[in-house]
């Protein structure tokens, strides 16, 4: 009878589950070992290319992870790795994919995050940044190069999406979407009600795909609440299930990339949850179960929404970069809240090895901070301050006088005072609700000499070093 009651219990799911078949080719060979979801469920091709899958009715797309070293098709930048179930019309979904022409073990990833569009007088300066961007990808044109967007795509416009991308396109690279709290669909009666139209644009909110010996993984963590404006940092049962079938794809040890836009943590270790709009907006609130699956592997997590730049090292093989806002300051000025200057992430991947560095566009790599004189910092009147945005606890930063050591910079907690300066000046802001904020990537040192040469010298963490001199 208990058996009779679950069978019951489970008839109606079984009548809303259908199967669809298709196969994956490349110049009509089939590929075998492709993973193959709804978004719920994971499977992957035969010898053949062909795959079958349980689908269930609240499945939107069937999409792939795609395999490295082969690309799927672009429209405008964004790869059409997926395709719109309909099953009362369609049983069948085949995926056509192309080898890629150049060696993939070897590729850089750009990740941008919060361009954040809410009138269209931004696209002038958005686009010199793109145009920054295509620069750097001509000088790398023989390597290969993918895109990563962290989302707040645009700033609760969702008629600049189409500017956006035809903004994007121009990079003529494989350019992903991350959806951010900005980029939903408000006033729904629920979550499930806010990306749609973004998956209308870009389809599947979450997803993943392969380049190299790297997994690369997208996730919609912004869970919106369904009241005007209000959203939290979580990620849905449905996701965390998809993605440790996901990951049972990907070898342990492997280096795994998941972007999203809200960050797991601001710290390396989780305070005691507060239910407050910092704590519950600005970060994911379950993030440690995240991190839990994230334990095998040498992991990234690339996030945005804190217009700061700030790395945080939550375990010795997890790394989360949290990216400065590629609109600065709302698009207001150049620097972001903490003094970041405008540009994106660089990640370098070679086989498993990876070394990453912050671009700022308009500057050549090399410029890696920013210096002030004595007097700059009124809370430290007789130091030299200097900005290094994305430093890290492996970096080194150094002040010498007239070409000798004086010893390694403080680090403090300060604000940045361009950032400080810009944010200021009310009469210039759209929104007069801006302002700097402290941050800890701020270092300082009193000088022992009057009128000594200055010369602050930073190692990064890959032995790379860089300087700049303070008059």
């Amino acid at each position: 009878m208990k058996n009779i009651f679950l069978l019951f219990l489970l008839f109606p799911f079984c009548l809303n589950a259908q199967e669809i078949t298709g196969r994956v080719t490349c110049n009509g060979d089939g590929l075998d070992n492709v993973v193959v979801t709804d978004g719920i469920k994971c499977t992957i091709t035969n010898k053949k290319g062909n795959y079958s899958l349980q689908t269930e009715s609240r499945s939107t797309f069937v999409y792939l992870s795609t395999p490295s070293g082969y690309l799927a098709l672009r429209k405008n930048g964004n790869p059409i790795f997926y395709q719109r179930l309909n099953i009362a019309q369609q049983k069948e979904y085949n995926f056509v994919l192309s080898k890629n022409q150049k060696d993939d073990t070897k590729h850089l990833c750009m990740v941008h995050a919060d361009p954040q569009l809410y009138a269209e007088k931004n696209l002038v300066p958005y686009n010199k940044i793109l145009d920054d961007c295509i620069q750097f990808i001509q000088k790398n044109q023989d390597t290969d190069i993918i895109g990563i967007d962290c989302g707040d795509l645009v700033g609760d416009k969702p008629s600049l999406f189409e500017a956006y991308i035809q903004s994007t396109a121009r990079l003529d690279i494989p350019f992903y979407k991350v959806i951010g709290n900005h980029d939903m669909t408000l006033n729904g009666r629920s979550h499930e009600t806010s990306y749609a139209k973004f998956e209308s644009l870009f389809g599947p909110a979450y997803y993943s795909f392969n380049r190299g010996k790297a997994h690369y993984i997208v996730l919609n963590d912004v869970f919106y609440l369904a009241r005007q404006y209000f959203y939290m940092g979580y990620l849905e049962e449905k996701v965390l299930a998809w993605l440790e079938q996901d990951l049972s794809h990907v070898a342990k040890g492997s280096l795994v990339f998941v972007a999203m836009h809200i960050p797991s943590m601001l710290q390396e270790k989780q305070n005691n949850f507060q239910y407050t709009a910092r704590d519950v907006a600005s970060q994911l609130c379950n993030a440690t179960f995240l991190h839990k699956m994230l334990t095998p592997y040498k992991a990234h997590i690339l996030s945005g929404h804190m217009h700061y730049n700030k790395n945080v090292v939550h375990a010795p093989n997890l790394y989360e970069h949290i990216t400065a806002a590629i609109c600065g300051t709302w698009w207001q000025g150049k620097v972001c809240l903490d003094g970041t200057p405008q540009g994106y992430g660089v990640y370098e991947v070679d086989g498993d090895h990876l070394t990453w560095y912050f671009k700022s566009a308009g500057y050549p790599k090399e410029y890696q901070m920013r210096a002030y004189p004595v007097g700059s910092a009124k809370e430290y009147p007789k130091s030299v301050l200097v900005n290094v945005w994305n430093w890290d606890k492996a970096w080194k930063v150094e002040l010498f006088e007239n070409g000798e050591k004086t010893g390694d910079m403080q680090r403090v907690s300060t604000y940045d005072p361009a950032a400080e300066a810009l944010c200021s000046d009310k009469e210039k802001l759209d929104f007069k609700w801006i302002s700097a904020s402290k941050n800890e990537h701020m270092f300082i040192a009193t000088p022992q000499q009057a009128n000594a040469n200055l010369e602050v010298r930073v190692t990064d963490r890959f032995g790379e070093t860089y300087q700049t001199t303070i008059k």
